[in-house]
């Protein structure tokens, strides 16, 4: 039983690690984001891809950056969600 105990332990932190999005590489297709970023505060950069996202009609707010993925949150249908996207295609990351 004492040997189960730290497996289950590792077993149980490890599952919500899981079921956090990273957007660390770009995941494929066109990348859209093409910009000297590199120059801007991680304010800048947020406000940007805030931006980004309100021109494809994405009512995003609040923007900021969680492992490497644009995080908004977005009112659809009169309800506030968190929201993840990709910031090298801006496709939605499931979460």
């Amino acid at each position: 039983m004492k040997a189960l105990v730290p497996a289950l332990l590792l077993a149980l932190c490890a599952t919500p690690a899981l079921a956090v999005p990273m957007c660390y590489t770009p995941k494929g297709g066109a990348v859209i984001i093409n910009v000297e970023i590199g120059k801007m505060s991680e304010q800048q950069r947020a406000t940007f891809y805030e931006q980004q996202l309100q021109m494809r009609g994405i009512d995003a707010h609040q923007t900021r950056f969680w492992n490497g993925c644009v995080q908004t949150f977005v009112t659809e249908n009169g309800k506030f969600t968190m929201r993840f996207y990709d910031p090298w295609t801006l496709a939605e990351v499931p979460n």
